[in-house]
């Protein structure tokens, strides 16, 4: 079995290589406190997807979201013809140790999918007091954006769709000053920006949106496999 542990380490070393060209402060969000650790290698019908960092922020696995001792599989549904709700997600609730703030932060995850439209991680939505963060993947080509009140910035996979069934590492680096995204260890995106304190009283969704209704808001939820994720503060 391939140990996922070891993925992130190197995945992790590839992108401080990356980083080293751009700027300490990225850097060192690459190595900062990890605050939320989902392996996602929960048996089969299992409830609670487990946090390893620490610091107890476990996530509940909805009905409709399989695992099987390696990654997490979320089933397809058409976009806009039906609302699963929480079912359909991953949730992690809200806590301080999950908010951005002001501080560097970074995302990273591994996934693959088909399928070339959902949202894959997000906390907060298009009007939530306090900021969003969100990473979608408009026609295969993954986004990662960090927005306050302050300012919005978002950082891209390229040009290639990513949506061709192979497994993905992806590093998402929010700073003071700028978002950038690494791709399979290789940069592919930055933007300078600042963003402000991004702090809302929302949980973090794996899948999709929370609260859509397919007319006003759009119901796309992600569909696909994720092997892991975290999230690092400073």
């Amino acid at each position: 079995m391939v140990n996922k542990r070891s993925l992130m380490v190197a995945s992790a070393a590839a992108v401080l290589t990356s980083v080293a060209g751009v700027g300490s402060a990225a850097g060192s969000g690459s190595s900062g406190s990890t605050v939320l650790d989902l392996q996602l290698n929960e048996p089969a019908g299992a409830a609670v997807a487990h946090d390893a960092s620490g610091y107890g922020n476990d996530g509940s696995i909805g009905s409709r979201v399989t695992t099987n001792g390696a990654y997490a599989d979320f089933p397809y549904v058409q976009p806009n013809t039906v609302s699963y709700g929480l079912s359909q997600l991953i949730t992690i609730p809200d806590a301080p140790s999950l908010d951005p703030g002001q501080s560097t932060f970074t995302i990273t995850m591994r996934y693959r999918t088909t399928h070339g439209f959902g949202n894959i991680l997000q906390k907060g939505q298009a009007k939530s007091p306090g900021g969003q963060v969100k990473l979608q993947q408009p026609k295969g080509k993954l986004t990662c954006m960090f927005k306050t009140a302050a300012g919005t910035a978002t950082a891209g996979s390229g040009t290639t769709p990513l949506d061709d069934g192979n497994w993905h590492d992806i590093t998402c680096v929010r700073t003071t000053s700028s978002v950038t995204m690494y791709v399979d260890g290789v940069r592919t995106g930055r933007t300078n920006h600042t963003t402000g304190d991004l702090n809302n009283a929302k949980p973090w969704i794996i899948g999709g949106k929370p609260n859509c209704d397919g007319t006003k808001v759009t119901c796309d939820y992600f569909a696909g496999d994720i092997d892991y994720v975290t999230l690092s503060q400073g």
